[in-house]
């Protein structure tokens, strides 16, 4: 690309809006380090950038290798060794007018699980990458890069340097990648996450834009094993009802509350009617209602996506539809929140079997 490289350290400047929207829409870079005694390494690297307080940064995970220490990687020794890096990310085309690249400086440096960011850096690199929703990386370290500075270069035609939206393909794999667990292990679900998801509900559309949900986290095992012994009576009596053997009955029982029990964290999405526009005649305020539970479900999707884009899984558990009361009296709800569903938050005990999905032909039913 037309520009001298030994020019770069003159033209390096803070971070400005349109490199940093381009460098956000990239999916590889390259990042390069050296040693103590200068010598260098350049890798292809995933990476994703984060913003705290309007200052950017730069983060890169250490996948899960199954070679031993990651901290062994050579990257990783040499930023320990030398901490000022480089990172490139680039557009290539056969038209040479469409090239554009941003290039990087910064200090590198890890963050150490449970340090501050840790967990912010994961969310955001599993949001960017689905790829890294399962991988268990809570204990590995993320390369972080602060104190950035930058240049680049675009051609004559190149209009990449904005902000764009979401990759096509990376959203198609996060919906078709988001899976119903039924059975979880004891890993505790991270707080960050929980809340991360509960905010990605809160941007589903809504009647009038009213927000008619609230959420209840149930997190103590006391309140969760209390919660599934209040719903057991009403899951007896109504798998009878289909007319099951009691031993049937009893075993899928046994199913749901282990369910309920294992999962270490419970989110009940609950409908929440009392900020909806009134209507003086009775059906508009029944189609008023419905849009409200329409939006529900709305919102129940963001939150499970965003779940499982933080590599954390979810189920959606219709029970309380046939019991709210019972819900509300078992967690001490105010009446205005009215039980919709149930979603038990953890990491899967193992993969669950997926139910085919009906082809687009099937799904389509007009075109007018």
């Amino acid at each position: 690309m037309p520009v001298d490289l030994r020019q770069h350290a003159a033209l390096m400047t803070p971070p400005d809006p349109q490199s940093l929207a381009f460098l956000r829409d990239r999916r590889v870079g390259h990042l390069a380090t050296a040693n103590a005694a200068g010598d260098p390494s350049v890798v292809p690297v995933c990476f994703a950038l984060i913003e705290t307080a309007g200052d950017p940064a730069i983060v890169i995970a250490i996948d899960e290798k199954p070679k031993g220490d990651p901290r062994k990687l050579r990257r990783v020794r040499n930023i320990l060794e030398r901490s000022d890096v480089a990172l490139i990310a680039d557009q290539y085309s056969e038209d040479w007018q469409q090239l554009a690249w941003v290039l990087v400086r910064g200090q590198a440096g890890l963050l150490e699980p449970g340090a501050p960011g840790h967990a912010e850096a994961l969310l955001a690199l599993r949001l960017k990458y689905p790829q890294y929703a399962r991988m268990r990386l809570e204990a590995l370290p993320v390369i972080a890069i602060r104190d950035l500075s930058l240049t680049s270069w675009q051609g004559s035609d190149a209009a990449l340097m904005e902000s764009v939206r979401p990759g096509r393909e990376e959203l198609a794999a996060l919906i078709r990648g988001r899976r119903s667990v039924r059975a979880f292990d004891t890993r505790p679900a991270p707080r960050e996450i929980v809340e991360e998801a509960i905010l990605a509900a809160g941007w589903a559309p809504s009647p009038h834009g009213r927000q008619p949900w609230r959420f209840v986290v149930v997190e103590s095992r006391e309140r969760r094993y209390a919660l599934a012994d209040a719903m057991a009576a009403t899951w007896r009596a109504q798998l009878r009802l289909d007319g099951q053997d009691a031993a049937i009955v009893e075993a899928r029982l046994e199913k749901s509350r282990e369910r309920l029990q294992r999962a270490p964290v419970l989110i009940v999405p609950c409908l929440y009617l009392e900020d909806l526009d009134v209507y003086p005649d009775p059906d508009r305020r029944r189609a008023e209602e419905t849009m409200a539970i329409q939006s529900l479900g709305a919102a129940v999707q963001n939150l499970l996506l965003s779940l499982y884009a933080a590599g954390v899984d979810g189920g959606w558990m219709c029970a309380p539809l046939f019991c709210p009361e019972v819900v509300q009296e078992a967690l001490g709800l105010a009446p205005a929140l009215i039980p919709h569903a149930l979603i038990p938050v953890g990491y899967a005990a193992r993969d669950p079997v997926r139910r085919p999905r009906m082809p687009l032909a099937d799904l389509i039913a007009d075109w007018q």
